[in-house]
């Protein structure tokens, strides 16, 4: 019984260790992606630190120099704020809200940000520069401002356009030459034969009708020859030139309907699934907690870990704790409550088990507590 009572001491610890030194392990690869220049990584394992534990500023701070190297000025200037919150006199803070304010043209704010940072550590070598570089973006925009002025005060000078008059003047031979022009300077018309009168038409031809339609214009331009559609393995009548229907496959077709598939006899599962897609599929179909227990006792608790890996969502967990709960309701046995107990141990080695929690609602949270000290007690 001692031997008992110590392997299940262990497991509580086991436990608390998932879930506090979660933050730990975050911050440490946090450190080492931004060190390589890793930018998006180190916020994504910052950001989980800060949702194991949003009371320590230093998980803030860090990200927004990372947001800082990836020019996310908005989301570095928020972070920074959360610093200040939970700790009042922040240099880094304060210094690194300047520089994500000088980045978004905010440039009052930054000054005020630097120049606290600057009394709280005087000897600051970066806030220094910082000032200065502020300083020289300050003066070059006033002297644009101030150009600006000018150009709008200097009176505009408009050139005065000289109208010139412009005189035709015509040239008097070319007026006279068509009247010095003589009529035998004209050619004639000459001809070998005589002409013949023109004949008179003995018939009045009909001007054709004007087409109505494409299809009469189409007619009228290929000699009012009818258009026949020829060719082709398609016929709008279904006669098809590779595939033909004889009279009784399409007479049973048109009267006798295929019959439903009913899957409601087949079976809901029959072998363990090996995927985390084929479980929540076979979860999701069982509707009591009976079934859903016997399909969670087809897996090993050894193989909870290996099957969930980093994919467990909170309305899962949540469903198999309910789940659990139900079956200790019905069935207090010992091999019931061991079952249990087992199959709670193997959930918390799950990857990221400890964020899932953060997510999870509080009636959960505290199903789950609940199910630890039942299973928990009769060894106590």
């Amino acid at each position: 019984m001692a031997s008992e009572k110590a392997r299940v001491a262990k497991d509580k610890v086991n436990i608390l260790e998932n879930i506090t030194g979660l933050w730990l392990t975050r911050l440490g690869q946090g450190n080492a992606a931004f060190k390589t220049a890793d930018y998006p990584t180190a916020i994504g394992h910052y950001t989980d630190a800060i949702l194991a534990d949003s009371s320590d500023h230093t998980f803030f701070l860090n990200r927004a120099a990372a947001y800082l190297k990836l020019g996310k000025s908005e989301d570095a200037e928020r972070d920074c704020t959360k610093v200040l919150a939970l700790s009042l006199n922040n240099v880094k803070a304060f210094f690194r809200r300047g520089q994500a304010r000088r980045a978004l043209g905010n440039l009052d704010d930054a000054r005020a940000d630097l120049d606290r940072a600057l009394a709280l550590e005087p000897a600051n070598v970066s806030v220094k520069s910082e000032i200065l570089e502020l300083e020289k973006i300050s003066q070059q925009q006033k002297l644009k401002q101030r150009s600006k002025y000018i150009a709008v005060d200097k009176p505009q000078t408009t050139t005065r356009r000289r109208r010139v008059p412009i005189e035709i003047v015509e040239d008097d031979t070319r007026t006279a030459a068509p009247s010095q022009t003589k009529d035998t300077d004209l050619l004639q018309p000459v001809s070998s034969r005589p002409l013949k009168p023109e004949s008179k038409p003995t018939t009045t031809q009909v001007p054709p009708s004007k087409p109505q339609t494409f299809v009469d214009a189409k007619q009228a331009r290929e000699g009012s020859k009818p258009v026949r559609v020829s060719g082709g393995i398609i016929r709008h009548t279904g006669n098809h030139t590779i595939v033909t229907r004889t009279s009784n496959e399409t007479t049973s077709s048109k009267s006798t309907p295929r019959p439903a598939s009913n899957n409601a006899s087949a079976p809901r599962f029959s072998q363990p699934p090996t995927t985390l897609f084929q479980f929540t599929k076979s979860w999701e179909t069982l509707k009591t907690d009976k079934d859903r227990w016997n399909l969670i006792r087809t897996i090993p608790p050894s193989s909870i870990p290996a099957l969930f890996q980093a994919s467990l969502e909170p309305q899962l967990l949540g469903s198999i704790l309910h789940t659990f709960q139900a079956m200790l309701e019905q069935d207090s046995a010992s091999d019931t409550r061991d079952g249990v107990r087992d199959y709670l141990l193997a959930l918390t080695k799950v990857q990221r088990f400890g964020t899932v929690m953060l997510f999870m609602d509080q009636q959960d949270r505290r199903l789950l507590e609940l199910l630890h000290e039942k299973v928990n007690s009769a060894y106590s």
